[in-house]
């Protein structure tokens, strides 16, 4: 065993505080946001808004932009420029379109450059903000002449195929005029749908039915209804079908974005339908082709007093999993799958995809289509 001086310890940590002085001073960009968010306020719907943001670079080296982007689809940013010298500002048009939105609304503006600062610097709240990951944030009220009533709008959830599964949305009138409300197109035949009168020319409450068997997974369309009002003559309500098996998988698909350069870290929550799910439901296994994905499965628990009350039908207990995955550029093109082993006869195995196909995400996450 060999030991070290003291006066070389005390060599050795001098040139360690010398080092990091060093790298303290190097030039570096410094992403600064005016101003630092957006409230547009009260808007009718359909009224697009739109909004410069400034991005300077109070830093000593050129700030690279290498991506923007937002939280929802309904916000869209584009930078002038990706490059920006110290001293120099470059722009970010900022458009949020309202369509289909009510009531309180938000967004975010992700900035991505090579600030080596990260979080509160940034403006970024997250739990584990990355670093250069800059947030705009954005807020507004949008109203409407019509609410609905869940916002969602019109959902079928059941663990039962057979037709006749039905589900409803409430529309209020928040005009002075009365409203007439008639259904004008479905894209979702699979619903047969029935339009109850509540409070005359002021409230309706929409059902939808399953129209015949279906099998275990999700279908989306859209209604169309006339209203007779002057505003929002015409109003769509989504619907959407979802006929779950004994097991759903919440998310059922992991998105990552090819740019991505850093691993991430998710959480997959297996929630379960079945009887006496604490005492009988267990996931006995995960597995990956892909070695770099690493996955854990925690125990059995009760599920959230919200998940027993509020949905239907009710969740009898979740399994909570941790994923380790590798950055979005490294996933392949055909993405990969991960494996759960489950206790449940019905569903003894239930996957999760891992992609970079924005479609294929979609397809998993939101379903298919209704028929016309």
């Amino acid at each position: 065993m060999t030991t070290t001086s003291m006066p070389t310890r005390v060599a050795l940590l001098a040139a360690l505080l010398a080092a990091t002085a060093v790298a303290q001073n190097a030039p570096a960009p410094k992403i600064v946001l005016q101003p630092t968010s957006w409230d547009f306020g009260q808007v009718w719907q359909e009224e697009q808004q739109s909004f410069t943001l400034t991005v300077k670079n109070e830093g000593n080296a050129d700030l690279l932009i290498s991506e923007v982007r937002t939280t929802c689809g309904c916000t869209v940013a584009q930078p002038e420029r990706t490059t920006v010298p110290p001293g120099q500002t470059t722009t970010v048009k900022v458009q949020y379109d309202t369509q289909g939105k009510q009531g309180d609304v938000s967004s975010k503006v992700i900035v991505l450059c090579n600030d080596p600062r990260r979080g509160a610097d940034l403006l970024n709240d997250e739990p584990n903000p990355k670093q250069g990951e800059a947030h705009f944030k954005i807020k507004g009220f949008v109203k409407r002449a019509i609410l609905k009533e869940p916002l969602g709008g019109l959902v079928v959830r059941s663990l039962d195929p057979k037709p006749g599964q039905s589900g409803k949305v409430r529309l209020k009138n928040q005009m002075p005029e009365p409203m007439r409300l008639q259904l004008k197109s479905s894209t979702i035949r699979e619903l047969d749908v029935e339009i109850k009168e509540i409070t005359p020319g002021m409230e309706y409450e929409v059902i939808g039915r399953t129209a015949r068997e279906l099998k275990v997974g999700k279908v989306r369309g859209d209604l169309l209804f006339t209203t007779g009002l002057t505003k929002e003559p015409e109003f769509t309500v989504p619907a959407r079908i979802e006929m779950l098996a004994p097991i759903e998988l919440v998310p059922p698909v992991m998105y990552l974005l090819k740019t991505d350069k850093e691993p991430v870290q998710r959480v997959v929550n297996l929630q379960y339908y079945g009887a006496d799910g604490v005492e009988k439901f267990r996931v006995t296994d995960a597995q990956c082709k892909d070695p770099r994905i690493k996955v854990t499965v925690g125990p059995t628990q009760p599920p959230e007093e919200w998940m027993r009350t509020k949905l239907t039908p009710p969740v009898t207990a979740v399994v909570r999993s941790n994923v380790s995955l590798p950055p979005g550029a490294e996933i392949p093109p055909e993405g990969a799958l991960i494996e759960y082993t489950t206790t449940d006869p019905q569903c003894p195995k239930v996957d999760v995809l891992v992609t970079t196909d924005k479609e294929a995400f979609e397809a998993r996450m939101y379903g298919r289509w209704g028929t016309k």
